[in-house]
């Protein structure tokens, strides 16, 4: 069953891994004060929520990178799937005070009814199996290219109608970034 939302979620979901959730995220948490984040990874066995801040800020992690971008709070939730539900109920619970709350993560969206759910696509439209169901969930998707795609059709299959596309490159922070914060910091408005 999924999640109530006590305030402002938005979910950052992607094609594949490395395609840069990890830098939205980032950019998001840049430009939306009193957000916090939860980043989610897929573990084989056990579920775990982490919220120690000598964790959270190991060099090179992600976790690290959202703390340093402006989250308010970060939790690292690690879970193979079953025990998620509680595991984001347990994170969800710890960020009493925020206006909001970045989850970086295929999995949650299961679990939660983010305001917002954002997909990421590399401009070759590659999406492992698993990430097309939240492909066609999504109510805004990424092109993260370092060239404009003009005709974003090939996109057709994989998500629903109306959706919102914006072209950026995450890497260099150039592209429809204004354009899409503006369209997002409406969603985050409580």
């Amino acid at each position: 069953m999924p999640i109530e939302n006590p305030f402002k979620i938005i979910s950052v979901t992607g094609a594949h891994s490395k395609v840069g959730k990890t830098t939205l995220c980032s950019i998001l948490l840049e430009n939306l004060k009193g957000f916090g984040a939860i980043k989610f990874t897929k573990t084989p066995f056990y579920t775990s929520v982490v919220d120690d801040p000598v964790t959270i800020m190991k060099k090179d992690k992600d976790t690290a990178v959202m703390s340093g971008s402006g989250a308010e709070k970060v939790i690292w939730i690690k879970s193979p799937g079953r025990g998620l539900n509680d595991a984001l109920n347990i994170a969800i619970s710890k960020m009493n005070g925020l206006r909001g709350i970045v989850v970086e993560g295929n999995s949650p969206v299961d679990f939660l009814r983010p305001h917002l759910l954002i997909f990421i696509i590399g401009k070759d439209g590659h999406i492992k199996p698993s990430a097309l169901r939240v492909s066609k969930r999504a109510d805004v998707v990424i092109i993260n290219s370092d060239k404009h795609i003009a005709d974003p059709s090939f996109l057709g299959p994989f998500v629903k109608k109306n959706v919102k596309v914006f072209c950026m490159d995450l890497i260099n922070r150039t592209g429809e970034i204004d354009k899409f914060l503006a369209f997002t910091k409406k969603y985050s408005e409580v």
